[in-house]
C-alpha cells in the first residue's frame, strides 16, 4: 500500500511515519504540508491512501479530499482529526472519505484503519459510530430527517466570532440587524451541538477558521 501522509505540523508526519514503519505493507511515498500540495502530490503520486489532516492552510482537508477523488479515481482517503463531532464526520464522510480516525489513535488501530479502507470498506474510529448513531436517535427525537451543515452565512459568522467580534461589530460587518445575528449564532449553535462561545471556537480551529 502507498501513502500519502498530509498535515501541516512536521512533528505530526513525522510521528505518524514513525508508527508506521514497522509495517512491511505500508509504504509512505510523499508529504504534503497543506491542502494545495496534498492534491498536487496526490495527483502526481496517485497513492492508494492519503492520511489527511482536516486544519491545514490554504485548503481544508475536507476540501482537499473533494479534490484529490475528483482527480485519483483509485486513492481513498482516510482523515485524521483531534475532533470528535457529528457534523465534522458526516461532512468528512459526504465528501467521499473512506474513513475518519482521531488524533489519540493507537499504533494497531491506525494500521488496521489504513489496510481496512485500501481494502474497500469504511473505517470509523472506535466511538465514532456510537456518536453517530446517538446524534441521529436525538435528530429523530426532535423530529429532524438530516443533519445540518452551517451555511455560507453561518461560516462567515463564526469566522467573526473568532476573531472576538461582538454581535454588533458582527452586524456591521455582515450589513445584518443584530437580532439576525443573534439568530444565527443560536441556529449554529443547535446545529453543532455546541452550549458556548468556546465549544464554537473550538470547532472552527480544529476547521482551520480561526
Amino acid at each position: 500500500m502507498t501513502l500519502l501522509l498530509a498535515d501541516d505540523q512536521s512533528i505530526i508526519l513525522d510521528g505518524l511515519e514513525a508508527l508506521l514503519a514497522q509495517d512491511e505493507e505500508v509504504q509512505v511515498v510523499g508529504y504534503a504540508t497543506n491542502g494545495r500540495e496534498a492534491v498536487e502530490r496526490s495527483k502526481e503520486l496517485n497513492p492508494d491512501v492519503v492520511l489527511m489532516d482536516i486544519n491545514m492552510p490554504e485548503m481544508d482537508g475536507i476540501e482537499a479530499t473533494r479534490e484529490v477523488l475528483k482527480h485519483c479515481k483509485d486513492t481513498r482517503v482516510l482523515v485524521l482529526s483531534m475532533y470528535e463531532h457529528t457534523d465534522l464526520v458526516h461532512e468528512v464522510m459526504d465528501a467521499g472519505a473512506s474513513g475518519y480516525v482521531l488524533k489519540n489513535v493507537g499504533k494497531d488501530e491506525l494500521r488496521h484503519a489504513l489496510h481496512t479502507i485500501a481494502a474497500g470498506h469504511r473505517y470509523l474510529a472506535r466511538g465514532i459510530q456510537e456518536l453517530l448513531d446517538k446524534a441521529m436517535q436525538e435528530r429523530h427525537q426532535r423530529g429532524e430527517t438530516n443533519y445540518s451543515v452551517l451555511t455560507k452565512r453561518e461560516k462567515e459568522v463564526v469566522k467573526l466570532v473568532c476573531k472576538a467580534c461582538t454581535t454588533q461589530e458582527i452586524a456591521e460587518q455582515l450589513f445584518l440587524s443584530t437580532q439576525t445575528v443573534e439568530t444565527h449564532r443560536k441556529n449554529i449553535m443547535h446545529k453543532l451541538g455546541v452550549k458556548n462561545t468556546a465549544g464554537l471556537v473550538k470547532y472552527a480551529m480544529e476547521r482551520g477558521w480561526g
